[in-house]
């Protein structure tokens, strides 16, 4: 063995290994370019997801833009509140108050809704929805195939034993990601609905009733019984279709109540049970009211 070979080899890789990092620390120093402390503190305040649901394609980038006052502290759609008051004060700006809302999905057919055909392609939503339409009979109902339960960056959904996605609300942000994964976004079968939101219909569909009803047992027929029996008119039957209006609703539940198909459920936070529990019981679980106009006047009150 060569010993002075060896030796040479290893004296001129550490030699280049000099000579690089002499111009790496030269070209550092030339090229640096000062940041604004405040991106990085900025960048701290965010969730850092990366989900790109404020339409920007990461949180630096979110952060620079705030810092160099190109972007609103509230951009990050998926922090809420409280990510919104800590780049306020990162800022020096005074807090703003952000309206939070979360996803919820407008169908409780799943296994239960006829099928068109039988699909072996792809596991993915927007994979059969390019195949005539999607493999349901009804146009607006889940196709069950996951894409927006592995679409959500913070882990908030999750696939029942009915096919159906279950929003966790206690992780849910109301980003939009499972909204905008979602082939069927577009016509309402996922949207985002104000925090408050008390109630949700599990139905999307415009079809005529009888066509409906063939394809999916728990469709609205569009019997307006919970309209006539909304105490604060917040429920109206509109296009063949029972839509909330949450401005109005008081979480009294009647509709949930009322409902002879079963495709109102109780929802949201105000709710203070688990989406697990309330997702496809319309109600009936344990503990659900269904209290009156006097009583939700006297609880307000209280």
């Amino acid at each position: 063995m060569d010993v002075m070979l060896i030796v040479k080899a290893v004296g001129a890789l550490s030699l280049i290994g000099v000579m690089s990092a002499i111009l790496l620390a030269t070209a550092a120093q030339k090229f640096h370019v000062d940041i604004d402390p405040r991106v990085q503190q900025v960048l701290d305040a965010l969730p850092g997801a990366n989900c790109g649901a404020c339409g920007n394609p990461s949180c630096f980038s979110v952060a620079e833009g705030i810092a160099e006052g190109r972007l609103l502290a509230t951009t990050c759609v998926a922090g809420g509140q409280e990510v919104a008051d800590a780049v306020a004060t990162v800022m020096g700006q005074d807090t703003c108050v952000v309206a939070t809302v979360l996803a919820c999905r407008h169908c409780g057919g799943g296994t239960k809704a006829q099928r068109a055909y039988v699909y072996g392609g792809a596991h993915s939503c927007n994979a059969v929805d390019k195949l005539a339409g999607g493999s349901l009979l009804c146009p607006n109902g889940c196709l069950g195939y996951g894409d927006c339960v592995r679409a959500c960056p913070f882990d908030a959904m999750s696939m029942d034993e009915r096919g159906l996605p279950v929003i966790d609300l206690a992780k849910c942000t109301g980003c939009g990601v499972c909204v905008t994964e979602c082939p069927r976004g577009g016509t309402g079968l996922l949207e985002l609905v104000p925090e408050s939101a008390a109630v949700v219909v599990r139905c999307g569909s415009r079809d005529r009733v009888k066509e409906r009803r063939a394809y999916c047992p728990m469709t609205c027929i569009a019997c307006k019984k919970c309209e006539r029996a909304c105490p604060s008119d917040a429920i109206h039957v509109i296009d063949m279709l029972a839509v909330v209006d949450y401005d109005k609703c008081t979480a009294c539940n009647t509709c949930v109540a009322v409902c002879p198909q079963k495709c109102i459920d109780v929802t949201g936070r105000a709710s203070r049970r688990s989406a697990t529990v309330t997702d496809g019981t319309a109600g009936d679980f344990e503990g659900f009211v269904s209290k009156s106009a006097a009583q939700v006047e006297e609880a307000e009150q209280a």
